[in-house]
């Protein structure tokens, strides 16, 4: 390209000097045929020198623009990313909300007591007369909800969620006799009245579900608080007592929000009941309410 512009540059000042000094070609020697030559040759490097400057300038400025889109590009591709980020919490805020996560269940089966009551009129346990003191079972019936605190322990770990549960149940131990009336009269009695032996449970607890195996979702109970009530009450006519639940388990998802598990649970019960009489014909004391349940359950999800 510079060879090419040399070339113009020359035919532009001969043809300049050939009009201004005519004869210029043919008067070797002459001074004035000296003169314009020299004029001619410095024109020419000022002009070589302008066009370099220009040509410098201009790759200077496409340079620049170069870089300009090159910091334009990155921009673009930051901005792009960002808003897929944006985009993809969004999803995942839309999803998470649509997609339900707390859970209403019914629950029922096997219920045992670890220790029987009214075992015999010596020391009756509650105010009954059961003399089958190995009848300790029973059945039940219950409901509850989960209610979702965290999808990842508060952002500790990925592999699990925690729930709150609430959840009541009636445990049915079959039937006995009241002896209320002859223990706290004097007057004769003629029959004894059948009484249900039952109990009430009323727990709240944290409940550990362990995700990562698809729609299959055990579960662990380390700790809940459980507080029963019986009836007829204890012969120290108590009928409330406290106590510790554990419970483990296992739900499968069967269709969309349907759920259906298994679980097993069982109770450590304090002492309140165990109230003891300091005198009488009849010793009075209180029940142990220590049991377990196990059976199935039907969740739906909301």
């Amino acid at each position: 390209m510079k060879n090419n512009k040399n070339v113009l540059i020359t035919a532009a000042v001969a043809a300049a000097v050939c009009v201004v000094v005519p004869g210029a070609a043919f008067a070797h020697g002459s001074k004035s045929s000296r003169s314009a030559v020299s004029s001619s040759t410095s024109a020419q490097s000022a002009l070589e020198a302008r066009l370099e400057q220009m040509e410098a300038e201009m790759q200077a400025l496409r340079a620049e623009v170069a870089k300009s889109r090159a910091e334009s590009r990155a921009t673009e591709e930051k901005v792009e990313a960002h808003s897929q980020q944006v985009q993809q919490k969004i999803a995942e805020v839309e999803e998470h909300e649509e997609s339900h996560h707390d859970l209403l269940f019914f629950r029922g089966g096997y219920a045992k007591m670890e220790h029987g009551r009214g075992y015999g009129s010596q020391a009756p346990e509650t105010l009954l007369v059961n003399n089958t003191n190995g009848d300790n079972d029973g059945w039940y019936v219950g409901a509850g909800f989960d209610h979702n605190l965290t999808d990842n322990v508060w952002g500790l770990w990925d592999g699990a969620e925690i729930d709150g549960e609430v959840m009541f149940e009636y445990m049915n131990f079959g039937t006995g006799t009241n002896t209320l009336i002859a223990i706290n009269s004097t007057a004769p009695v003629t029959g004894t009245i059948e009484n249900k032996i039952t109990q009430f449970t009323l727990t709240a607890s944290p409940k550990i579900k362990f995700k990562g195996l698809g729609d299959f979702r055990p579960w662990i109970i380390p700790f809940g608080l459980g507080i029963n009530v019986i009836s007829p009450p204890s012969s120290g006519v108590t009928v409330l007592n406290p106590g510790l639940m554990l419970g483990a388990g296992a739900e499968y998802k069967i269709w969309k929000d349907l759920y259906a598990g298994l679980d097993f649970r069982y109770q450590f019960t304090g002492g309140d009941l165990n109230f003891k009489s300091k005198g009488g014909a009849v010793q009075l004391k209180g029940v142990d309410t220590d049991g377990l349940t196990t059976g199935a359950y039907l969740g739906f999800g909301f």
